[in-house]
């Protein structure tokens, strides 16, 4: 098996985890409030909010990335902070 045959299955991997895991969260929903109850309530509404919260897990996914990137890839000479008795850092 080539790298990109095994890297092709790898993603649908995912994409089957992803469905599953889709549909767990629809039968988890219908059985907490019933099977068509989407019908019934704001779901545009209730879309709005998701997607706040999903900027919201986008901000902090990119925090702790930087926060990740920065402890493994030190900063040039001329970027790092004027961080006083941490070493490792330009102290002035």
């Amino acid at each position: 098996m080539s790298d990109a045959e095994a890297f092709a299955e790898e993603v649908q991997r995912y994409a089957d985890e992803f469905y599953k895991f889709c549909q767990s969260r629809h039968e988890m929903g219908a059985e907490k409030y019933g099977p068509v109850n989407f019908v019934t309530v704001d779901t545009l509404q209730m879309a709005m909010e998701e997607i706040a919260d999903l900027a919201n897990y986008a901000l902090y996914t990119y925090i702790k990335l930087r926060l990740l990137q920065s402890s493994i890839e030190p900063p040039k000479e001329d970027e790092a902070p004027q961080v006083p008795g941490i070493a490792g850092w330009r102290n002035t």
